[in-house]
């Protein structure tokens, strides 16, 4: 007989216990098959779109297909701007090595950028910066170096194209100057759109790496030339060369701009510009280095040129401006040649504030025409003397001398009678020309600094208002400051103003209308009045009247002697202490009193000397080149004021 042994008999316990164990490895089991359930879902249905996009990315590449911009005319159909064909070079990220270490090879990425550096003869520094920015849109290439030579430069990136992934070449429109630097400041440059300019609402529809306008007219009617970029989809193979094209959206070129401004007249002032440079050196002023030249037409308020001298090549900005090339043009020893001294610039009037002043003392009742002041060379108020210009006694001198003859004595009487009068009627009267604010130019930057002291709005630490204030106000200097574009704008208003119709002070404009690219008319910018003189013609004809004096009898008559058409005008000698005096000359023609006057013209030669003799001059050459008469020999003139 075989005894089986006893068998210990299992408790219920024991039984439950197993059942909870494999209840828990099911539950664990079912949740681990839910997590791959949903990740599957996640990818094929609520992430499948972008996936989809990023393989097709992989075999396909959007090319953008650059707008031309529109090309720039003068008033007579001159091209002042246009495009030419060029090659840039750009990163695209998404084919480059990757610098990641975890991901990319580091090492490899480095050698790229070193390589293109040397290619490119740029600083590795600046292509990582680049890379940076690149990367943001992988997508996308971004534009490192403009302009580029197709040899050697373009053929050695392509002939070794497996040393630079992700290097692309591309055909792009590059600004062209047939007329080299003239109007370079009035013109201004494009460029890469920085970040401040994206945050702008003229640039919110772009994105990095677009060109846009970045100064001048270039960047006020931005918009009308800048056209809408194409693109195309390219089929690419494994190492991303094209295969061919899928799709393709052509560009809309931007639309052409026709300027106000006469190249010829343009060239005329700029040249005439560096003649006056060298009529005040060789009277001795050998720190004359700068100047500007504004003229208008005083019906209308186009610009018909507006130089600032020195000035700069703007094809510096095409293949892209260097750090080192930038400094040196932001020199002092270079003059300053990006500072626009027409629209910016800061001058002290002198003496060619004298009709504003003239004007507002009639208007104010404060003096008649026949009101005489006793000149004898000097002025004595408040234990102050002033002293004339001319060291000679002028005896009893009329308001018609006073201008001709630029009296000062006469204006120190002025200024202090409008010291003596409640408020600031000297300040107000000569702001309705469009003194102390900014002209509303159609172009950016126009300075802010410009002011008209008065007894509220004195600079530095003593705001107490004296008799000298006025007094040295009324004679355009102290405080005093003005631009040359404001001078031309507050001339236009002399000029213009008739029997029927006050002087108007009009918005100087640059931009004249917009075409299409067969010349069609899209817009006109029309004429804009800033403002109405509230001075009578007969006031007005009466200081015409000693600005014609000024030219045919007065400080400017050697200036203007044989120019056969009637200039009416004011001298300037300007003090800047502790430079040399500053030269101006302002005028407008034709001036005879049945006349309709066509153009007013500012100049200022900064620490030239003498109005007469230097800045004169340089107003005649732009009328004779205005007026088609035959220009004279250089002008030597004896100085006066």
């Amino acid at each position: 007989m075989i005894l089986e042994p006893s068998r210990k008999r299992r408790s219920s316990e024991d039984d439950s216990f197993i059942g909870i164990r494999v209840g828990v490895l099911l539950m664990v089991a079912f949740a681990l098959f839910g997590v791959l359930a949903f990740r599957l879902w996640f990818l094929e249905v609520l992430s499948g779109d972008t996936y989809v996009a990023q393989a097709q990315n992989n075999q396909t590449r959007q090319v953008k297909v650059e707008a031309p911009r529109g090309v720039i005319y003068d008033r007579n159909g001159k091209i002042l701007v246009e495009n030419r064909a060029g090659l840039n070079v750009g990163l695209l990220p998404m084919d480059m090595y990757n610098p990641d270490p975890k991901k990319g090879n580091p090492a490899e990425f480095k050698k790229e950028l070193s390589d293109l550096a040397t290619v490119l003869d740029m600083n590795e520094s600046d292509l990582q910066a680049a890379y940076a920015k690149a990367k943001k849109n992988p997508y996308t290439t971004y534009v490192v170096k403009e302009d580029v030579l197709q040899d050697p430069t373009v053929a050695y990136i392509k002939e070794h194209s497996l040393d630079f992934p992700g290097i692309e070449v591309d055909a792009s429109y590059l600004r062209q100057y047939p007329f080299g630097a003239l109007a370079t400041h009035l013109l201004g440059y494009v460029g890469e759109a920085s970040q401040s300019d994206l945050d702008q609402a003229q640039f919110a529809t772009l994105g990095p790496g677009s060109t846009v306008g970045k100064d001048g007219v270039e960047r006020t009617y931005d918009s009308f030339l800048r056209g809408t970029d194409g693109y195309k989809v390219v089929t690419v193979d494994a190492a991303g060369k094209p295969k061919g094209v899928q799709k393709e959206v052509p560009s809309t070129p931007g639309s052409n701009l026709w300027l106000t401004i006469d190249s010829d007249l343009q060239t005329a002032a700029e040249n005439a510009l560096v003649e006056g440079i060298q009529l005040a050196d060789d009277k001795g002023f050998d720190q004359a280095a700068g100047g500007a030249v504004v003229a208008m037409n005083p019906q209308n308020g186009q610009i018909l040129a507006m130089a600032s001298y020195p000035n700069y090549d703007p094809s510096l900005w095409v293949s892209g401006m260097s750090l080192s090339k930038y400094n040196e043009l932001n020199e002092k020893q270079a003059h300053y040649p990006l500072f626009d001294r027409a629209l910016d610039g800061l001058y002290p009037a002198g003496s060619t504030f004298k009709p504003f002043v003239a004007a507002t003392a009639l208007s104010t009742g404060l003096v008649t025409a026949d009101t005489t002041f006793l000149c004898n060379g000097t002025f004595t108020t408040a234990n102050q003397t002033w002293k004339d210009w001319n060291p000679h006694p002028w005896g009893e001198v009329s308001l018609l001398q006073a201008l001709r003859d630029s009296v000062d004595v006469y204006f120190y009487n002025l200024g202090n009678l409008f010291y003596q009068q409640p408020g600031s009627l000297l300040q107000n009267g000569v702001k309705q020309f469009g003194f102390g604010q900014p002209t509303g130019v159609d172009l950016p930057g126009e300075t802010t600094g410009s002011r008209v002291p008065d007894q509220y709005t004195k600079p530095g630490p003593d705001k107490t208002w004296r008799p000298g204030d006025e007094i040295n106000l009324a004679i355009g200097q102290g405080d005093l400051l003005v631009t040359p574009l404001q001078m031309v704008v507050a001339l236009s208003a002399i000029a213009n103003s008739t029997p029927t119709s006050p002087g108007t002070v009009w918005v100087p404009h640059v931009g004249w209308k917009i075409t299409d690219s067969s010349n069609n008319n899209l817009h006109e910018i029309e004429p804009e009045k800033r403002g109405q003189l509230s001075i009578s013609n007969d006031i007005i004809e009466l200081v015409r009247q000693g600005m014609r004096e000024v030219t045919t009898q007065g400080t400017a008559k050697d200036a203007f002697k044989g120019f056969p058409i009637t200039v009416a005008g004011k001298t300037g000698t300007a003090q800047k202490l502790p430079e040399d005096d500053y030269a101006l000359f302002m005028g407008y023609a034709p001036a005879d009193p049945n006349s309709t006057p066509e153009i007013a013209v500012v100049a200022i030669i900064e620490q030239g000397g003498h109005g007469s003799s230097v800045a004169a001059p340089v107003v005649r050459r732009v009328m004779e080149a205005y007026f088609h008469t035959k220009s004279s020999a250089s002008i030597i003139i004896p100085n006066t004021e």
